[in-house]
């Protein structure tokens, strides 16, 4: 069969494996460079070649995919007379040259030729090197050797009513004689061997190949144009099963810009056409730090969230009224600190967030106060907790005000101020003296022991029963309200009025990401609520530090965790969920494991993902820093440019990842990778294609589908 020009690679393929022997079909697309000459070890070929015979195949480059058959498997018209034994291909990956029996003597001509042509350039009328070398010679210099590493054998396998190709990670036989041609295939052949899925398969999670990029074998790709040109490509399609990701851990390695976040998005909005196809509903978390997964940029010209605002949510720091209201798929990354039905989350919050910025004893005290009272209150004593309660959140709610956190408009809250303690502000005036006669106009409860306040009256009448609480004429109005230890109220207003270490003013940084009067929910569920839905949703971190970044992905892990663990101890099904980190090696380092930090939501994310099915895309530079335990339950992995020897020697015996060493180590080409994932049996180098305007309208076409849940 003679050269094809690839215009439908599909329809190739079906051709390629319609043949009788699907190992046959292997072969068609192939030009022959050579013959196994030696097999070292079972592991190792060593390969003769001659230079027409690579100029043909336009070069055999360095990785490049090998097949060796023998002669008459490739021949139709020998069909009938292949032995069974040689019903084989064996795949072979290009390691490097090899020094031939006879290599001396070829290293002499070829020094003598080329002093010969040397000299014969400086006469006045050269003689062409035709004249000056014979054939024979010619052809003995133009002989060359080729290592090449032994990556398995592919055979025929019958199935149900047909046979297909099956592939076996070694050889089984090794014979002396020199039998097997060797082929450097191209086109369709080089495209089922790159794309060639293997291993167990799970009926409940349909295969589903997609096209990551292409078969790139080297930095430089002058003979790549040459061989398209000739119409015999080498670079063809790469498809995977984007089933080999979900819930698993994928690590996507290489410097900053050399494509990491591109592969990310590629591999999201494919989970997200494969889980509409299938009538699966897949959540993907994508924390978002630079927020160029929420937001379209120049180089992708597109972002996840054009797919559709029912589809992706996009969580954002920050987020203005103006941005909410104009936009469906945005919502604020913060909670309400004034929303009393979120009292409960607020404080630990507002806790946790304190003793993490300071260590004095009052910052505890403070920390320790209880501002909610039971749930369910039935006894009298309950009310009284209820009401302890709902007077420490008033100095609470102040202290966020004195703080500068902006309380909703309109907003105002039921405070227990009976009449008599009422009167005696009144008389007391303010902490500056103000005039607080007003109190007797606010609205007040049927049996008149609560008063509504604004967010102004609120912070004066705290302010004034502060202040007469710590003066040496204490009312004992005052002092009866606030002397409740149980709910230590006292020490919200050492707070308030700053009478130790910072005051209120260790409250400050909240007002940057924490809080937002416009937001109407805790985020942290209502993110789970819409990974459960099958939703993709975006943490955009982008307007936040530090600080708050690592604060808001730690309670929405956290969360995600209780709940897989909730559904795995009462044996209901888990929810699929795939969650993208970026900079893993800040979240997975090796001190973080050294010290069993059990709290540490990532380390448990690490740990205990598999059992609860949630898949990791893990990206990072620093492979040195990410604990071993990480790495060595990674069933996937994406390797671009690393800069470092000595995290490049980290991927020794993780598969034949150590085999590109040096290309990963000198090839910084973006989106340049090596490629190995739970279906495939070997590395193949690939271009990973572009997160673009195209991707993005396939996925929105797979949302339209009728039988697509939603």
């Amino acid at each position: 069969m003679g050269p094809i020009l690839l215009e439908d690679e599909d329809a190739l393929a079906a051709e390629v494996l319609s043949s009788t022997s699907p190992i046959r079909g292997l072969l068609n697309y192939c030009s022959q460079i050579g013959a196994v000459y030696r097999l070292s070890g079972f592991s190792e070929a060593l390969v003769i070649t001659n230079d027409e015979f690579i100029r043909r195949a336009h070069g055999v480059p360095l990785h490049a995919f090998l097949l060796a058959a023998t002669a008459d498997l490739r021949s139709s018209a020998q069909a009938a007379n292949v032995a069974m034994d040689d019903e084989e291909v064996v795949l072979l990956r290009v390691t490097g040259t090899a020094t031939l029996p006879d290599e001396v003597t070829l290293q002499h001509l070829r020094a003598r030729a080329g002093i010969d042509l040397v000299i014969e350039d400086g006469r006045e009328r050269p003689r062409p090197r035709g004249e000056m070398i014979d054939p024979l010679t010619d052809v003995a210099m133009q002989t060359s050797g080729l290592t090449c590493d032994v990556l398995g054998t592919f055979y025929d396998l019958d199935g149900p009513g047909v046979a297909h190709m099956a592939f076996g990670s070694d050889v089984d036989n090794v014979y002396a004689s020199s039998r097997l041609r060797v082929f450097k295939p191209w086109g369709e052949s080089l495209r089922l061997i790159a794309s060639f899925m293997t291993g167990p398969y799970d009926e409940s999670r349909p295969r589903r190949p997609f096209t990551i990029g292409r078969v790139r074998y080297a930095s430089t790709q002058r003979r790549e144009r040459l061989a398209a040109e000739a119409e015999q490509p080498v670079d063809v399609k790469v498809d995977v099963d984007i089933a080999d990701v979900i819930a698993h851990k994928t690590a996507v390695l290489g410097m900053t810009r050399k494509g990491k976040s591109n592969t990310n998005k590629v591999l999201a909005t494919t989970t997200y056409v494969y889980a509409m196809e299938h009538g699966m509903l897949i959540g993907q978390l994508i924390f978002d730090p630079a927020g160029e997964y929420a937001n379209v940029n120049k180089q992708d010209r597109t972002a996840l969230a054009e797919i559709g605002p029912e589809y992706v949510v996009r969580y954002r720091l920050g987020a203005t009224d103006e941005e909410l209201a104009s936009d469906p798929g945005l919502r604020p990354l913060a909670l309400n600190f004034f929303d009393e039905d979120s009292i409960s989350v607020v404080w630990n919050v507002v806790g946790n967030y304190v003793r993490r910025e300071n260590n004095a004893q009052y910052v505890h005290s403070f920390a320790s106060a209880i501002v909610e009272g039971p749930a369910d209150p039935q006894t009298r004593d309950d009310w009284r907790q209820v009401a302890h309660a709902r007077r420490a959140r008033m100095i609470a709610y102040a202290c966020f005000l004195k703080a500068g956190l902006e309380a909703p408009a309109g907003w105002g809250l039921w405070v227990p101020l009976k009449e008599a303690l009422r009167t005696a502000l009144i008389e007391l005036r303010g902490r500056r003296g103000e005039d607080l006669s007003w109190l007797r106009d606010v609205p007040t409860s049927r049996r008149g022991d609560n008063i509504r306040l604004n967010d102004r009256q609120l912070l004066t009448v705290a302010d004034a029963i502060g202040a007469n609480f710590h003066s040496d004429k204490r009312h004992s109005e005052v002092d009866g309200w606030v002397a409740v230890h149980d709910h230590r109220i006292e020490h919200l207003i050492d707070v308030l009025l700053e009478r130790k270490g910072g005051g209120y003013r260790i409250l400050l940084s909240l007002r940057d990401g924490y809080h937002s009067p416009n937001a109407s929910e805790d985020y942290a569920p209502a993110v789970y609520r819409d990974l459960v839905a099958g939703r993709i949703a975006i943490v955009d971190l982008s307007r936040g530090g530090e600080g708050v970044l690592q604060f808001a992905s730690e309670r929405i892990i956290n969360l995600i965790l209780a709940r897989a663990a909730e559904r795995f101890r009462t044996g209901l099904e888990p929810h699929d969920i795939q969650i993208f980190l970026e900079e893993a090696h800040r979240l997975f380092d090796r001190e973080k494991f050294a010290r069993q930090l059990e709290t540490d939501p990532y380390v448990r994310l690490a740990r205990e993902a598999g059992k609860y099915r949630i898949g990791m895309i893990y990206s990072t530079q620093q492979v040195s820093s990410v604990e071993p335990d990480v790495l060595d339950n990674t069933a996937n992995w994406i390797v671009a440019h690393l800069n470092s020897e000595a995290e490049v020697k980290l991927l020794r015996g993780r598969y034949d990842l150590d085999k590109f060493a040096q290309q990963i180590l000198r090839a910084e080409d973006a989106g340049f990778v090596r490629l190995k994932t739970q279906s495939s049996r070997y590395v193949v180098p690939v271009q990973v294609r572009l997160f673009d305007a195209e991707m993005i309208s396939a996925a929105r076409s797979a949302r339209r589908k009728p039988s697509v849940i939603g």
